[in-house]
């Protein structure tokens, strides 16, 4: 029951939603909160203040891409409390698939899957080995599982929605020096 009913809320959400363009700085001063929030798959793991929202009834977000101090593509994302470094979130072993992977780009840029913030750490459990676990680890089990100097070190929000963006697209967004994008993080 629990599960139907979170699938038709995600499904109905996800029909409502609107679209919108990618923001320079100057339009972030007169940003409007969102009166209905995404669902937790549009989210991501980092919750739903993860992807930055358009004014309107609903909106997707703009698909993302990010680099990272060490290679990780391959290495879980979870979430932390950037005041005390606990663990927020982490996937269900069934959450994580090929799918759910980052696409690699050119110029180590990742194609963003799984909804990464300035609080994602990365854990030793591949993609692979993770799905393959019967259940989730604990959340002690997740933080002494962090790769301690695995960090997101820039973000970029491109001009498309999540699922709209191709791998080739994003890599001519990239050759062409990110224009229409904008850089919402960097360490």
């Amino acid at each position: 029951m629990k599960k139907s009913l979170i699938l038709s809320l995600a499904v109905a959400a996800i029909g409502a939603a609107g679209v919108t363009s990618c923001r320079t700085s100057s339009s972030a001063t007169s940003q409007q909160q969102p009166s209905v929030l995404p669902t937790a798959q549009e989210a991501g793991p980092e919750g739903f203040g993860a992807y930055r929202m358009s004014p309107g009834p609903a909106a997707l977000p703009n698909a993302r891409i990010y680099r990272t101090s060490i290679d990780v593509d391959a290495l879980v994302p979870v979430t932390v409390n950037p005041i005390d470094g606990k663990i927020m979130s982490y996937p269900a072993p069934t959450d994580i698939t090929g799918a759910s992977m980052p696409v690699v780009l050119s110029g180590g840029w990742l194609l963003d899957r799984r909804g990464i913030s300035p609080n994602t750490r990365f854990i030793r459990y591949t993609y692979s080995q993770y799905h393959d676990l019967s259940e989730a680890p604990t959340p002690a089990q997740i933080a002494e599982a962090i790769v301690p100097d695995a960090r997101v070190t820039e973000i970029v929000e491109l001009p498309y929605k999540v699922g709209e963006v191709t791998p080739a697209m994003a890599d001519s967004i990239i050759a062409d020096g990110l224009k229409r994008c904008e850089l919402t993080y960097k360490l």
